[in-house]
């Protein structure tokens, strides 16, 4: 049993003070205790509770036990493969391809159904916006995004190399010709979807035509074999779908080397990066790139494998590198009731102790910023808001209180918002 979107709305035109054990986001607010004055969707001060003072004819709403956040950001899903529910890794990357194929649903129904799930799923995990990818080569889950007043990209995935590049930029044009345009909130996005599925025609199309770009890099070391030599399982892979042998091309590259003149030119959204090298990280500095990194879902795939470096996340936001996090599908996550970048946060901080303040920079502004939204929806100080979430705490713990929420388990709560995708528009 799913609640609709509109069942978990909190929103109120009164005025109203949020008093909780504390407050904090990943800009400029924090106080411990806090609270926070909102009305319908603007949050109008922040701060200590003394600082906000007392307001006429204001309602009052304590939390004692609770922390405030910010609604977050899903920069990377795959929300029409929600119908699968959680799976065991079937050992191989290619194993994995083949499961999904012969799996996931095809007709336009079960596809709105099966989106539809993961966006009443990501709002059970306090998620305000979301990038999703439309695998299915349709457009039903942006149609479902809209219909459901979600807002974020929903990002058209197309495949094509050699002669069937044609094809896939064919797809991208209609696309285009064919959207509305992003007024709802909900912005059509275009993904080839990696480099050893779209050849440079594709890319080069999906550049030109005006809208947000994603795409897949790095995630394997299949793909980086195939990219370097044209062999190995995702060469097999492609001459089962057809592709002739003038078709699978060694490049004698690395991914990156090989899509670097298309990121150097182009804001674009690259998703994993599990295998870089040194100098792809100096390069991303320069090039208007943000990095989305699904830290469960590489874990899941058993990334990165032994013998390599952990993934360069720190290093990256060190560099200066915008890194959002994402949660790819619900298939390689342990939480069946939600999906949420809390829960990629609790998994960083427990694997590698790492900063909790970045954390939430990566689950809200940066990923904001990664999908071309205003960053301000998804902090606390004084302007729009596109939600707040309580986090349970133990007010009486003198341990930092973002800390104590990043060792637990249990779902953020919305006690406001979330805003709807044409309620961000106004």
């Amino acid at each position: 049993m799913y609640y609709r979107l509109s069942d978990c709305r909190i929103m109120k035109s009164e005025k109203t003070i949020i008093r909780a054990a504390g407050i904090i986001d990943a800009e400029s607010v924090q106080a411990r205790p806090g609270a926070i004055l909102v009305e319908g969707n603007r949050i109008l001060a922040s701060g200590n509770p003394s600082e906000i003072g007392s307001v006429e004819d204001c309602k009052i709403i304590d939390l004692p036990d609770s922390l405030l956040i910010p609604a977050m950001v899903n920069a990377h899903s795959h929300l029409d493969l929600s119908h699968l529910g959680i799976r065991e890794f079937p050992g191989t990357f290619r194993q994995w391809i083949d499961e999904i194929r012969a799996n996931r649903v095809v007709s336009r129904n079960e596809i709105a159904e099966s989106t539809s799930k993961g966006l009443q799923l990501s709002r059970a995990g306090g998620t305000a916006i979301i990038g999703d990818i439309s695998g299915s080569g349709s457009t039903v889950p942006l149609e479902t995004q809209r219909d459901m007043d979600f807002a974020g990209v929903s990002y058209l995935e197309v495949f094509g190399i050699g002669a069937r590049q044609t094809d896939a930029v064919d797809r991208l044009h209609r696309a285009v010709i064919n959207d509305e345009g992003d007024q709802s909130g909900v912005r059509l996005g275009l993904q080839p979807h990696a480099p050893y599925s779209c050849g440079e025609a594709v890319y080069h199309a999906a550049a030109t035509l005006g809208r947000p770009l994603a795409t897949h890099l790095a995630e394997t070391l299949e793909e980086i074999e195939y990219i370097a030599h044209g062999r190995g399982p995702l060469a097999d892979l492609q001459r089962e779908l057809g592709a002739s042998p003038d078709d699978i091309v060694a490049h004698g590259q690395h991914p990156v080397d090989w899509l670097s003149q298309t990121l150097s030119t182009n804001a674009m959204m690259v998703v994993h990066l599990n295998y870089v090298e040194p100098r792809h990280l100096d390069w991303l500095t320069c090039w208007e790139t943000t990095v989305v990194y699904c830290p469960r879902a590489s874990a899941y795939f058993g990334h990165p494998l032994e013998d390599f470096p952990p993934h360069p996340y720190q290093n990256m936001i060190h560099l200066g590198i915008n890194v959002a996090l994402g949660t790819d599908s619900l298939i390689c996550l342990d939480t069946p009731d939600r999906i949420s970048v809390l829960d990629e946060m609790r998994f960083l901080y427990q694997r590698d102790n790492a900063d909790p303040r970045t954390l939430l920079r990566m689950a809200t502004t940066a990923g904001a910023r990664a999908l071309n939204f205003n960053p301000q929806l998804v902090n606390l100080a004084p302007g729009p808001t596109s939600g707040i979430l309580a986090l349970n705490i133990e007010s009486e713990n003198p341990e930092d209180l973002l800390t104590q929420t990043l060792k637990h388990n249990d779902p953020p709560r919305w006690v406001w918002g979330p805003l709807s995708a044409k309620e961000m528009c106004d």
